[in-house]
């Protein structure tokens, strides 16, 4: 065999045998990768499920509050008569727009007595108490009906949807089949395969419900196919590459093969230094020229890898940075800045906001003047470029039903030899607000021009600074209602636990005392009776208002719950507390409040019931429990009226 031959068939081994290899895996990692990307869009779906299934057991328990506080569910509650609550729930039932089902058990979980559709899921359940007989058992008030919750689902996530509550189908967007369980991957019905994931949910009470989504098989085989097709493609004109070129190469290796050996094992070891000997002017060393200029070139680019390497591990860490700084607005646009001054080489960056309430202005880079003035340049541009396109740079520009936060277009600049990007950050910044400019972010560098990817890499940072400004807002908001009540405004009661734990902290500290006021609307059933329950919002919210503005600008006034309104008095004794609460009573009495129905005003009053730590306790429920029996005694005396607690403690 000459060595011609034997150089052509050891090219063909050592390429060949590889590439069939590879792309034997490559055939079998594509079809794992494309399950595995429709099992994580199913997965997805699945958890964006179990978060709609979340939702509907927070409405239910809104509506399970109405239910428990019921004035005739508690004595038939209070008899045991099945056939009494069962009278009750039915009432109720009807009287409801949206419950789909109400089911009360026993203590021991069996069911007595169930209304509405059996297709009702993500039931709210509580556990009612009845005097003297303590806790009876459990009631569950579902609002979600499984079709419509399938429905939903689909909606969503672009999945079918099936749900089942032992063995029997509650709701599905799938004609009937097999029904679903947790360990399944893989259904056939009518004739079609679907793959998906199912789960339980268990219930509060009752049986848990079974809930899964699928996605047709169809789509995914055709996927996979093309994939494969694919590759068998490429490997084909590959190896037709590989013949051909082979032939070449082999006919340009002979006679001068054992020297461009020595010189690329010269480069496997990185030793660029010495290059190849040239002799002649034929195709050896038109090739040994090759040689030696692609060592060279393969040099730069090793140095060139390592740099990029560099500059990759300081945007690796930024990146760490805006992750740490996600929810801070003023962390998300430095990071941004340094970022885009880092990626696209520039020499300057800057960020000034329309925020300068909650964010400050941003420096990185040089402070050169003729910069600065190119800055100022593209800003200038961004902002024409808005008001071109029917944009007011300075308001809003869409509702808050619109888009999410978004950029303006990139805007350039070339002020003598600096070159200059800027673009308008334009987010929803607060809860029902529109999307509007926030910040101006621009970077410039002296004599080269920024190039395209360059403009990409700038423009999809300052889109991801404005998304990162608007969860910040978001979460802002999400921490304000957190500790807000939704109808008066007022704090709600777990921060009214948090500060008079803070004060009483402090009252142990300084030895200073700390007085609470716990008022309560007299007869507001009656108002609530008479005129309707919008009537007795309206009244609590014209309450709650007179009172706040009426208490110290240090007090913290809070809904305690239902109609009973708190006032923590910071270094306040049990006289100051009575004071203020005789002042708030006064306040209440003379509120006139306009009726919905437009005939006249209400007038209400109210009884307060005022302690002090030093006075009637020494910790925390022990002052709720004296002003709480105050209250208690101004309404046994007559209501309207001010109680202060009794003296149990030695003044410290």
């Amino acid at each position: 065999m000459s060595f011609r031959l034997r150089l052509l068939l050891f090219f063909l081994i050592i390429v060949v045998v590889p590439m069939i290899a590879v792309t034997v895996v490559l055939l079998a990692i594509t079809a794992d990768s494309e399950m595995g990307k429709a099992d994580a869009r199913i997965g997805a779906g699945l958890r964006a499920a179990f978060a709609l299934y979340g939702e509907g057991r927070d409405d239910a328990a809104a509506e399970l509050d109405r239910v428990v506080g019921d004035d005739q569910l508690a004595p038939a509650l209070a008899t045991g008569d099945v056939r009494a609550l069962k009278a009750r729930l039915t009432a109720i039932d009807e009287r409801s727009r949206t419950i789909v089902s109400m089911t009360f058990y026993d203590s021991a979980g069996r069911p007595l007595a169930s209304v509405g559709r059996p297709e009702g899921v993500a039931a709210a359940a509580a556990v009612p108490a009845v005097p003297g007989r303590g806790r009876v058992g459990i009631l569950a008030v579902s609002v979600t009906d499984a079709t419509a919750l399938a429905r939903r689902i689909e909606r969503f996530t672009g999945l079918e949807a099936r749900i089942r509550r032992e063995g029997r189908m509650l709701g599905s967007t799938l004609p009937e089949g097999p029904a679903p369980t947790v360990d399944a991957e893989e259904i056939e019905i009518a004739g079609a395969s679907y793959r998906g994931r199912a789960d339980f949910l268990p219930e509060v009470a009752g049986p848990p419900v079974v809930l899964g989504v699928y996605d047709e098989s169809a789509a995914l085989s055709a996927s996979i196919q093309q994939s494969r097709f694919l590759i068998a493609l490429l490997l084909i004109v590959f190896l037709l590459a590989a013949l051909v070129g082979s032939q070449r190469v082999v006919s340009a290796l002979q006679g001068r093969l054992v020297q461009l050996l020595e010189a690329a094992r010269r480069m496997s070891h990185g030793d660029f230094s010495r290059p190849v000997p040239v002799e002649g002017r034929d195709e050896f060393a038109a090739l040994g020229i090759e040689f030696n200029r692609m060592s060279e070139e393969l040099a730069g680019t090793i140095d060139e890898v390592q740099r990029q390497r560099d500059e990759l591990g300081r945007t690796i860490r930024l990146v760490g940075d805006a992750f740490a700084t996600g929810l801070d607005r003023q962390g998300s646009v430095d990071v941004a800045v340094r970022t885009a001054v880092e990626a696209c080489s520039a020499a300057a960056g800057r960020v000034l906001s329309t925020e300068a309430r909650t964010m400050r202005p941003t420096f990185v880079g040089t402070r050169d003047p003729d910069v600065a003035a190119g800055l100022e340049a593209a800003e200038g541009q961004a902002r024409a470029r808005l008001t071109r396109e029917g944009r007011d740079p300075a308001g809003t520009t869409r509702g808050p039903d619109s888009e999410p936060a978004d950029r303006s277009p990139v805007a350039e600049s070339h002020v003598e030899s600096v070159h200059a990007l800027a673009v308008m950050l334009r987010a929803r910044l607060g809860a029902g607000a529109g999307v509007r400019p926030v910040a101006m972010m621009s970077i410039a560098r002296r004599e080269a021009r920024f190039s395209d990817a360059e403009r990409e890499i700038f423009g999809y940072l300052a889109g991801q600074a404005a998304v990162s400004l608007e969860n910040a807002s978001l979460h802002e908001t999400v921490q304000l209602q957190a500790v807000t009540d939704e109808l008066t405004g007022l704090h709600n009661a777990r921060q009214f636990h948090r500060t008079l734990t803070a004060e009483i902290e402090r009252s142990h500290r300084f030895r200073n005392d700390v007085g609470l006021v716990i008022m309560d609307l007299d007869d507001f059933k009656q108002v609530n009776d008479g005129f309707g329950h919008q009537q007795g919002d309206l009244v609590l919210v014209e309450v709650a208002r007179v009172i706040e503005t009426q208490s110290r600008d240090i007090d913290e006034v809070a809904r305690y719950g239902g109609e009973e309104l708190a006032v923590i008095l910071p270094q306040a004794d049990s006289e100051g507390a009575a004071v203020g609460a005789e002042r708030l009573r006064q306040a209440v009495n003379e509120l006139q409040i306009p009726r919905l129905d437009g005939v006249g005003t209400l007038s209400v009053t109210a009884s307060f019931g005022a302690a002090s730590l030093l006075d009637s306790a020494t910790d925390k429920d022990g002052l709720i429990a004296a002003a709480d029996a105050a209250l208690y005694r101004s309404k046994r005396a007559g209501k309207n009226r001010v109680e202060r607690a009794e003296r149990v403690v030695t003044p410290r």
